[in-house]
C-alpha cells in the first residue's frame, strides 16, 4: 500500500494524538530497526545469514523509556546504527547528569532539571546511580601512576563538613598541585584526613613516591608546624617554601587597624619579590629590623624573630626573581580550592567522605585538562629548577 507524504503525515499526527510521542517514537525506532536488518541482509555477502528473531532491550525515550524488539541475524554481525545513536545518547545524558552534580547541583536539582526536559524517566535515586557510576573512573584518576619528577609541588588543605558516623564535623581534603616537566601544572592528590597535620602529610608524601613520584626540587606550602620534618623524611632533597601570604595575614590579624597599613607597607619590603638582586641575607635582615620595630607594641611579631621556621619563608629568594611570585605563595593551590568551594557551597555537608572526593575529583579532573594546555615558560629562566631549559 502506497500512501503519499501528506497521508503519511496525517496518520502519524493521528497516531500521536491517540498514542503520545513517546509511543510513537519507540514504534519507529523498532521498525526502522527492523527495516535496517531487512536492508543489512540484502546486501549482505553471506547469502546464507538470515532473521533470526528480535531480542527486548530499552532505551531513554522523550518521556520515559523505550521497549525495544531489537532484530538478530544467525551470524550475530547485524548491529542497528539507531541503537548506536540510543546509546550514544543515554552516555552523553549520563555524563551530563554528572557534569551537572559536579558544578554544583544535588541529585534533587539535577533530577529536577531532567524531569523538566525528559520527564519522570530520571529519579533522585537514578540520578545517584548515574553519579556513583564514575567513582570507579575517579578513583583510577587519584590512584594513577606519576611522573618520576615534578620539579615543584604546592600542598594544601581544605576543610568543609562531612558526615561520618552520624555526626557531621569539619574534615581536611588534601590537595597537591604538581609543576610537570614541560613546565605545566597537573593536579597530583585529592585525599580526605579528618585532621590536617604534619604525619597526615607525610602520609599522603608517601603515597605519592608510591605511585612513582621519585624527587621533587621544591615544596610550597602553609606554615603548620612539622611539616618541614615529614618532608625531609620522604624528599629530603626538596627546599621548602612556606606561604608568605598566609604569614603576613597572620601578623596583620594581630595588630590594630591603625597600624595595618603601615605594618603591610613593611613586609613588603621584607619580602621582596621584584628586585633580581635582594637576597636572603638582606631579607633577613630588614625582618629582624621589622621585629624590633614592632615587636615592642605586639608580642606576637616579637616572637617571631627567634623562631627557626621563618627561616623557609625566604626559600623562594633562591630562585630567579621571574618566578618568586609564584612559588613564595600556595595561591595556586588556593585558587583551586575557590573552585571546590564554589562546588560545596550548596551543600550543607556532604553524605560520606567517598561522596566529597567524587565530587572534589571530578572538579579536579576538569581543572587539570585545562592546566596542561598552559605551561609557565617563566620557569625555564630557573636554572636550579630546569637546568637545561634555557
Amino acid at each position: 500500500m502506497n500512501f503519499s507524504l501528506p497521508q503519511i503525515e496525517q496518520i502519524v499526527d493521528t497516531a500521536l494524538n491517540k498514542h503520545g510521542l513517546n509511543q510513537v517514537y519507540q514504534t519507529f525506532c523498532n521498525c526502522l530497526m527492523k527495516l535496517e536488518r531487512n536492508e543489512f541482509l540484502r546486501l549482505a555477502s553471506d547469502m546464507n545469514n538470515k532473521g533470526n528473531g528480535y531480542r527486548a532491550g530499552s532505551a531513554s525515550g522523550v518521556w520515559g523509556s523505550l521497549s525495544l524488539r531489537i532484530p538478530r541475524d544467525r551470524l550475530g554481525h547485524f548491529y542497528p546504527v539507531i541503537l548506536s545513536v540510543l546509546r550514544n545518547q543515554e552516555n552523553e545524558l549520563h555524563e551530563l547528569a554528572f557534569n551537572l552534580y559536579s558544578k554544583g547541583l544535588s541529585t534533587r536539582d539535577v533530577s529536577d532539571v531532567f524531569e523538566s526536559i525528559y520527564g519522570k524517566n530520571y529519579s533522585k535515586s537514578s540520578i545517584s546511580r548515574i553519579t556513583q557510576s564514575f567513582s570507579e573512573e575517579l578513583q583510577q584518576w587519584r590512584d594513577r601512576l606519576l611522573q618520576r619528577r615534578y620539579p615543584v609541588l604546592i600542598v594544601d588543605a581544605l576543610f568543609t563538613h562531612i558526615r561520618r558516623a552520624g555526626k557531621v564535623e569539619s574534615e581536611a581534603i588534601y590537595t597537591v598541585i604538581g609543576l610537570q616537566e614541560d613546565m605545566s601544572r597537573d593536579i597530583l592528590a585529592i585525599e580526605n584526613i579528618p585532621q590536617e597535620s604534619a604525619s597526615g602529610w607525610a602520609s599522603l608524601l608517601q603515597n605519592l613516591k608510591a605511585r612513582g613520584l621519585e624527587t621533587t626540587d621544591l615544596i610550597i606550602a602553609d606554615g603548620i608546624n612539622g611539616l618541614e620534618n615529614s618532608i625531609a623524611r620522604v624528599y629530603p632533597e626538596a627546599d621548602l617554601q612556606k606561604c608568605v601570604v598566609h604569614l603576613k595575614r597572620n601578623i596583620l590579624n594581630h595588630v590594630r587597624h591603625d597600624h595595618k597599613e603601615e605594618v603591610a607597607a613593611d613586609l613588603r619590603e621584607v619580602f621582596n619579590i621584584s628586585d633580581p638582586t635582594f637576597s636572603r641575607e638582606e631579607a633577613s635582615d630588614r625582618f629582624e629590623t621589622f621585629c624590633v620595630k614592632w615587636g615592642s607594641k605586639y608580642p606576637y611579631i616579637k616572637r617571631l624573630k627567634n623562631r627557626h621556621e621563618m627561616t623557609y619563608y625566604f626559600t623562594y629568594l633562591q630562585y630567579d626573581y621571574r618566578i618568586r611570585g609564584m612559588i613564595y605563595t600556595t595561591n595556586w593551590v588556593e585558587r583551586l580550592h575557590k573552585s571546590f568551594r564554589r562546588v560545596l557551597k550548596i551543600r550543607n555537608s556532604m553524605p560520606t567522605e567517598e561522596s566529597a572526593l567524587l565530587l572534589l575529583s571530578k572538579v579536579a579532573m576538569d581543572k587539570s585538562d585545562r592546566y596542561r594546555k598552559y605551561p609557565i615558560y617563566n620557569f625555564k629562566f630557573d636554572t636550579k629548577l630546569f637546568p637545561n631549559k634555557y
